[in-house]
C-alpha cells in the first residue's frame, strides 16, 4: 500500500459522516408506536411531510413555523426533532405545552414509547424514577444534553438556564402572559440566545381567531409556503382549496358525503381519492415570500393521506349547523383562521351592494313584516323588513317620526302626537311587487329610554284586529315591548316579571339580547353577494339608501376583553339607531317564529303570497292621513338609484 493510498484511508476514517436530514434518519431510524399511532412500525415519510421535517436540519432556517390541521405532521415532527436531537446532535431542549398537564401527556404517551421502541435512543434515557431529580416525567437528561417539558404558565421554567432546541406546541392556547413576566414565548426564545447559530425555534399549531392566533403571526412572518399539485388531467399545479370540493347538493343530508370530489380548479376535471392521493405524492412546497431565516408552512386535511374527502364533508354538513363547531372544522380540518362573528362590517362595501327595488315595496320572497322602533328624546326610528326563508331579510323602509308645534319646536316623544303618527304608520299595508298589499305582523319598541309612552302605546294596540301585545303574534300589528340586556346567549329571555300591575293590563316586556343579534347581523353582512334572484340565507338586502344608514347600521364593534367577557362600543362618530332599530326587528321576526318554524308553516306563507288577489278584491293601501303636525322624514328616504 502506498503512502498516498494510506493517507486517503485514513482521511477517510477521519471525515465526518454525510450529513442526514431528518426525514432520512426517520426513515431509518424512526419507530411509531402504538400508543399515538395507528399505523406501527417502521416510519415511512409522505411527501408533504418530507420538507418540514427537512427544515429541522437545514442550517440555514433558525425558525420552523408549521400551521396546520390536526393528526397531520405537528406533534410527530416535534417527536422527530427531539429523537434526532438526542442521538445525533444533542443539546439542552426545552418542548413548551399550553399547560403542565399537556406537558406530562406528552411525555408518557410521546417520549415514553419513542426511548422504548426506538433503537438508537436505548439506553442514552434511564427510565423516570421518582428519587432521582436528574430524570423525572419532565425532566430527562441524555449524553450532551437534556429535554425540559414545561407549561407555558410557568415563568420560572421558561427562564431557567440556556437551550439550543426550543420545541412549542398548540402556542395560540398559551396564556398571554407567563405569570406577570409577559408572553410565555419571548420568555422562551431568550434562552436560546448563547447557542446564537446552532439554536432551532418550532412553533406548532392549528389556527385560531383572526387577529389573535400567535401561529397565523408567526406564519405571516415567514416565507410562507403552501403544499402544491398537479392536476391528474391537465398537469396543472394548484394549491387544494375547500372551494373545490364539490358534492351533490340535491340529495337527503345522510346520501351527499358519498357523492364528495375534487374539482380542479383549471380544466374542471374530478378527482377521486385515489387520484387526490397521487397528485399529493407527486407535488412540493411553494413559498411566497423571500426565505430570510424562517420557513413556514400551511397544510390542510385536504392533503392527509387517511382522510377520504367524504368523511371530511360528512363533517362539514355536521359543523355548519352550528358557529361553535363550524369555527372547529375551519381551524382544525382547513387549517384557516376563523372571522370571528361580530366583526364591524365596511360600511362603504355595504352602501356599494345596495339593490334597485323600491323603498316601500316588499321584494318575492319576503313573505312577512315585522318593524323596530329606537326611541329617542324628540324622535322615533323606525324600520320595516321584510323575512324570507332562513332568514332573508329585505329592508323595506326606514323613517324618522319626528313631530313639531306650531313654533316650529320639536315635540318630545313623551307627547301623544309623536306616538298618534307611529300608529298610523302600524295601521298601513304594504304593497308587494305582485300588486298585493300586506301588513306588518309585529312592532318591537324600545323601553330603555322612555317606558311608559311605550307601554300605554303597546296596550291600546292591543285590542280586537290587533292581537295582544306579548310573546305570541295573535293578528297583524302587535306592538311589543322590548328593553335589551347583555346576554350574549340567548336572543329572547323569558318575559319580564317586572310591574305587575302593567302586566295585568296586558303589557308584558320581551328581554332581547343584544350582542346575539348584533353578532348574527354581522355574520349577515359579512356574507358574499348571491347571484341576482337566488335564494340566500341570513343575506341582508337593501333598497337605495344613503350611505348615513350604512354608518349607523356598522357603529358599533365587538370588544373581547384578555378576561373572555365581550361589549360592543360605539366607534366613530355615527350613531346607532339604524342597528338599534334592526335588532329590534329581528326580535319582533323571533317572537312571531322565524326561528322555529316548520316546513308546513313556511310553505303555508309561500301559498299565501303565491295568492294574486283579483283587481277588484284588492284592498287599497292604508296611507296615512295628513299629520296634525309636521313630520320630517330621514335624510336617505330619498335617495334613490
Amino acid at each position: 500500500m502506498t503512502s498516498k493510498e494510506l493517507l486517503r484511508r485514513s482521511a477517510a476514517l477521519l471525515a465526518p459522516p454525510p450529513r442526514q436530514t431528518l426525514s432520512q434518519w426517520a426513515e431509518a431510524n424512526f419507530i411509531l408506536s402504538g400508543e399515538y399511532s395507528s399505523k406501527t412500525g417502521e416510519f415511512r415519510c409522505y411527501e408533504f411531510q418530507r420538507e418540514i421535517l427537512d427544515s429541522f436540519t437545514d442550517p440555514r432556517a433558525e425558525t420552523v413555523v408549521v400551521m396546520c390541521a390536526t393528526q397531520m405532521v405537528k406533534s410527530l415532527f416535534q417527536q422527530i426533532a427531539l429523537a434526532y436531537s438526542i442521538d445525533k446532535a444533542p443539546g439542552p431542549v426545552l418542548m413548551v405545552f399550553p399547560a403542565d398537564d399537556d406537558a406530562e401527556t406528552f411525555s408518557k404517551e410521546r417520549i415514553a414509547p419513542m426511548l422504548r421502541d426506538v433503537a438508537c435512543l436505548q439506553g442514552k434515557v434511564s427510565d423516570a424514577r421518582s428519587r432521582d431529580s436528574k430524570n423525572t416525567i419532565t425532566h430527562k437528561r441524555f449524553p450532551g444534553g437534556f429535554v425540559a417539558l414545561v407549561g407555558a404558565q410557568s415563568p420560572n421554567k421558561l427562564a431557567r438556564r440556556p437551550i439550543r432546541y426550543l420545541l412549542c406546541d398548540e402556542i395560540d392556547k398559551y396564556p398571554l402572559s407567563a405569570g406577570s413576566e409577559g408572553d410565555p414565548i419571548s420568555l422562551a426564545r431568550k434562552r436560546t440566545i448563547t447557542f446564537r447559530r446552532r439554536k432551532k425555534i418550532v412553533l406548532t399549531c392549528s389556527p385560531t381567531i383572526a387577529g389573535r392566533s400567535r401561529i397565523a403571526k408567526a406564519y405571516h412572518e415567514s416565507d410562507q409556503r403552501s403544499f402544491w399539485v398537479p392536476c391528474p388531467a391537465c398537469e396543472q399545479p394548484q394549491k387544494l382549496l375547500w372551494r373545490q370540493v364539490k358534492w351533490d347538493h340535491s340529495l337527503p343530508m345522510h346520501e351527499r358525503p358519498a357523492t364528495a370530489y375534487y374539482e380542479c380548479e383549471h380544466c374542471k376535471a374530478n378527482w377521486s381519492d385515489v387520484q387526490r392521493w397521487r397528485a399529493i405524492e407527486r407535488g412540493g412546497w411553494r413559498g411566497v415570500r423571500s426565505f430570510l431565516g424562517t420557513a413556514g408552512f400551511q397544510i390542510s386535511e385536504l392533503y392527509s393521506p387517511w382522510r377520504t374527502l367524504s368523511e371530511i364533508v360528512a363533517d362539514w354538513l355536521k359543523a355548519e349547523k352550528n358557529r361553535e363547531t363550524l369555527k372547529v372544522f375551519v381551524n382544525t380540518v382547513l387549517a384557516e383562521l376563523w372571522e370571528e362573528a361580530g366583526e364591524t362590517p365596511d360600511y362603504e362595501i355595504l352602501y356599494g351592494r345596495r339593490e334597485a327595488y323600491p323603498i316601500g315595496t316588499v321584494p318575492d320572497r319576503a313573505l312577512f313584516l315585522t318593524a323596530g322602533v329606537d326611541v329617542q328624546d324628540d324622535r322615533l326610528e323606525v324600520e320595516l323588513v321584510g323575512w324570507g326563508r332562513n332568514k332573508e331579510s329585505w329592508s323595506i323602509d326606514y323613517q324618522v317620526i319626528r313631530c313639531y308645534d306650531q313654533q316650529n319646536q320639536p315635540l318630545r316623544t313623551s307627547n301623544p302626537e309623536v306616538w298618534a303618527e307611529l300608529h298610523r304608520y302600524l295601521s298601513r299595508d304594504w304593497p308587494c311587487t305582485d300588486g298585493r298589499t300586506i301588513p306588518m305582523m309585529a312592532m318591537a319598541i324600545d323601553t330603555g329610554y322612555r317606558p311608559k309612552p311605550v307601554y300605554d302605546f303597546a296596550k291600546r294596540c292591543a285590542q280586537p284586529g290587533y292581537g295582544p301585545a306579548g310573546m305570541r303574534v295573535g293578528a297583524p300589528r302587535t306592538v311589543i315591548p322590548v328593553k335589551g340586556n347583555n346576554d350574549g346567549i340567548r336572543l329572547l329571555s323569558a318575559v319580564s316579571k317586572e310591574n305587575a300591575a302593567r302586566k295585568r293590563q296586558g303589557v308584558r316586556i320581551v328581554s332581547v339580547g343584544g350582542p346575539v343579534a348584533k353578532q348574527e347581523l354581522y355574520d349577515n353582512l359579512r356574507l358574499p353577494r348571491p347571484g341576482i334572484g337566488a335564494p340566500a340565507p341570513g343575506y341582508c338586502h337593501f333598497p337605495g339608501y344613503s350611505l348615513e344608514y350604512f354608518e349607523g347600521l356598522c357603529s358599533e364593534k365587538r370588544i373581547v376583553h384578555e378576561n373572555g367577557s365581550v361589549t360592543w362600543d360605539k366607534q366613530g362618530g355615527a350613531r346607532n339607531e339604524a342597528l338599534d332599530c334592526r335588532v329590534y326587528a329581528r326580535a319582533a321576526a323571533a317572537v312571531f317564529g322565524i326561528d322555529m318554524f316548520s316546513e308546513n308553516q313556511w310553505q303555508a306563507l309561500e301559498r299565501q303570497a303565491a295568492v294574486k288577489t283579483k283587481e277588484s278584491d284588492k284592498p287599497k293601501t292604508q296611507m296615512p292621513p295628513p299629520p296634525a303636525r309636521r313630520v320630517v322624514r330621514a335624510r336617505w328616504m330619498n335617495n334613490y338609484y
